[in-house]
């Protein structure tokens, strides 16, 4: 990747195919994912230009391909000369038009830029975040060290599963089937992700069965086996979730 320049910039790579030369649907696609749109604007300042417009590191053409990858049908309207240009192509994008915003940074490099009627084929390569920019997430909750503190479990693998079936199960069925792998050795359960708060078998009842299960394994080993609770649902019904759990003597 190449070097950002001192306006403070990330980068991503792509392999992409188009029914127009590389050079111009780099432009395009810079444009789009910034400052720029469909038609030029008034308000799109050689300043504002300068400060937030993303631009073209680098443009490599690749063989092109007589046939597109996929369909779009503004090519299909318009004649290109039966061929689609390939090439893999960087575009820097200033931080500041994203800051330390996860979503923002996936909308810039993946948004719009997908449903372009000039591109036939698009897949994101690579991401040049600089360590000062990556520095500004917190990271993991609790990461490698922290899970195994928690687990009480060092110097070996943790040997983990996922309740199966994945869906189906009553909340005392769940709880059977914690006690019986927890009493097999296992260090980690987890909720599937299909299961969350269905009427056969409630998140709270689930809450509820599973957690004087583990709390007893734990008074049996010396520590907790790990179990992770789908709380999925609303922010609201997330947070309350979340906090249950602690209540509950989770961590």
């Amino acid at each position: 990747m190449s070097q950002a320049s001192p306006r403070g910039e990330f980068s991503a790579r792509y392999l992409v195919e188009s029914s127009v030369p590389s050079a111009l649907i780099a432009e395009v696609i810079a444009g789009e994912q910034s400052s720029g749109t469909f038609l030029s604007l008034p308000g799109e300042t050689d300043a504002l230009k300068q400060r937030s417009r993303a631009r073209v590191v680098q443009n490599e053409p690749l063989p092109p391909a007589l046939e597109a990858t996929l369909q779009s049908a503004l090519v299909e309207r318009r004649p290109h000369g039966g061929v689609f240009h390939r090439a893999e192509i960087e575009i820097a994008f200033p931080i500041d038009n994203v800051g330390i915003n996860l979503p923002s940074l996936l909308a810039t490099i993946a948004g719009n830029l997908l449903e372009l009627g000039e591109v036939t084929g698009l897949r994101l390569l690579d991401l040049d975040l600089p360590p000062a920019y990556a520095a500004g997430f917190a990271g993991p909750g609790f990461g490698v060290e922290g899970t195994r503190r928690l687990s009480g479990v060092s110097g070996r693998p943790l040997i983990g599963t996922i309740i199966k079936p994945s869906i189906g199960l009553t909340a005392l069925q769940t709880a059977e089937l914690v006690d019986s792998l927890c009493a097999a050795g296992i260090d980690f359960i987890k909720d599937d992700e299909l299961i969350a708060d269905p009427p056969y078998a409630p998140f709270d009842q689930r809450l509820q069965a599973v957690m004087p299960v583990l709390h007893r394994h734990a008074d049996r080993l010396g520590r907790m086996p790990m179990y992770a609770f789908n709380i999925s649902g609303s922010i609201d019904e997330m947070l309350r979730r979340h906090d249950a759990v602690l209540q509950a003597g989770g961590s």
